[in-house]
């Protein structure tokens, strides 16, 4: 920096600061202006300086410097764009800026996130009973952040759900099944080296199905109180009963009631009944209570950003999927009666022709089934091309959906002012809940 330069600026009143290499110019009357915070203070921002070269040296977040540099010049603290909620209120925090003001930034920046995705509305408004005992489950079932005996609650939820979610992946490994081969005739009289139907039974060993049946009744019995409790607790009854979540909890205790009522019966060993009709069922029903892992959303942030992120986004998820099922139709048609009469062509079934058209439309291709027409070999060209256009015109939208929920879910809680109110709105001080 020459020191023609650097006398200009002090001529100018400016103050140049170097953030990551970027060059930020701002008038030293506009950090006086907020003298309490690290770089308004003359005393405290001189670490920063550095004499060689003639500037303030800052080695932090980009992005978030330079939304504090425009609230230095414009007094009002603008979100960026693209930032991540712990990065950019900690640099807040940093930089020493007053709680009135990133709380402003919340109301009036994060507050419209939390309104357009209503789950979330427990960040800063939380509804509980006025039942002192039934707000108390409430709280520790829904709440871990409210103290640390609820994070033990939820805790302990966390270790039997995903005990929960271990006892059947344990009952699919090949290495303790029965493994045998069951022949099912459906008469007496037929030869007996033929068989009607043949089933793979895939359960477990009975000395191994024994334990693993234990902790599937113990596990069950478990998450049915902390469902009942959940619901009975809960100030709004029937909205926490039909919520998504909640309805994938009751469908699974369900189907998992139904499993252990036919064990007990020993429906799926008696083989005086029919055996393959049992082993169908017992196949079903695993099938089904694979639903159990959608348990883990509750309590995994990760899992729960995906979960609400697609139910918020279905409509742009459907969209892609009209999409994509339109094409098949519509180009399947024509590049069936082109392929049908061209010699050793691969499209000789209906699957192939929507394997061709699905994987043309969403660009993968396979090697295997391809059109052998030039015209189809057009065609389907054509076809990835628009369906690339096609499916890419939801996208944005469902990015918004989930960086949304992502942000919220990220909101550092030492910045949000979580108030609890009555069913009937009522506000109370938060002190009246401290156990």
């Amino acid at each position: 920096m020459t020191t023609s330069h650097i006398s200009s600026l002090k001529n100018q009143n400016l103050i140049e600061f170097n953030c990551l290499g970027t060059i930020f110019l701002i008038r030293e009357t506009s950090l006086d202006r907020f003298p309490n915070t690290l770089l308004g203070d003359p005393k405290r921002r001189t670490s920063f300086y550095n004499k060689v070269k003639q500037q303030y040296i800052i080695d932090r977040h980009i992005i978030s410097f330079e939304a504090i540099i425009n609230y230095y010049e414009t007094g009002k603290l603008v979100v960026p764009t693209i930032y991540e909620p712990i990065i950019f209120f900690e640099e807040l925090k940093y930089f020493q800026l007053d709680n009135e003001t990133i709380e402003h930034c919340y109301d009036t920046e994060i507050n419209q996130e939390l309104i357009n995705h209503h789950h979330h509305h427990d960040h800063d408004h939380r509804v509980v009973p006025e039942n002192p005992i039934l707000r108390a489950i409430w709280i520790s079932l829904e709440y871990n952040d409210y103290s640390l005996k609820a994070q033990v609650i939820q805790l302990n939820c966390l270790i039997i759900s995903l005990l929960f979610c271990l006892n059947i992946s344990i009952e699919l490994i090949p290495q303790i099944s029965r493994d045998k081969v069951i022949c099912h005739k459906l008469s007496i009289k037929h030869d007996s080296t033929n068989c009607d139907n043949t089933f793979f039974d895939f359960r477990p060993s009975k000395t191994v199905g024994s334990r693993i049946l234990i902790i599937e009744q113990l596990c069950t019995t478990l998450i049915t109180f902390e469902y009942i409790f959940r619901l009975t607790s809960s100030p709004h009854k029937w909205i926490t009963f039909i919520s998504l979540i909640n309805l994938c909890d009751l469908f699974t205790l369900c189907i998992n009631w139904i499993y252990l009522i036919l064990m007990e019966m020993n429906i799926s060993n008696d083989d005086k009944q029919d055996p393959f009709f049992n082993l169908k069922l017992f196949q079903y029903l695993m099938i089904l209570r694979l639903c159990r892992f959608f348990r883990l959303c509750r309590y995994v942030k990760s899992l729960r950003i995906l979960f609400y992120g697609t139910v918020n986004a279905i409509k742009y998820i459907l969209s892609i999927g009209f999409i994509i099922l339109f094409f098949v139709f519509t180009f399947g048609v024509i590049i069936q009666v082109i392929e049908k009469n061209w010699d050793h062509a691969y499209v000789t079934r209906l699957e192939d022709l929507f394997n061709i058209v699905t994987i043309s439309t969403i660009t993968v291709g396979d090697a295997k089934r391809v059109p052998v027409s030039p015209i189809g070999k057009i065609l389907c060209s054509i076809l990835a091309g628009i369906g690339l256009i096609g499916i890419s015109l939801p996208l944005p939208s469902v990015y918004r959906i989930f960086q949304s929920i992502y942000r919220l879910e990220q909101i550092d809680r030492k910045f949000v002012t979580t108030k609890y109110v009555y069913p009937n709105g009522q506000l109370f001080k938060n002190q009246l809940l401290k156990e």
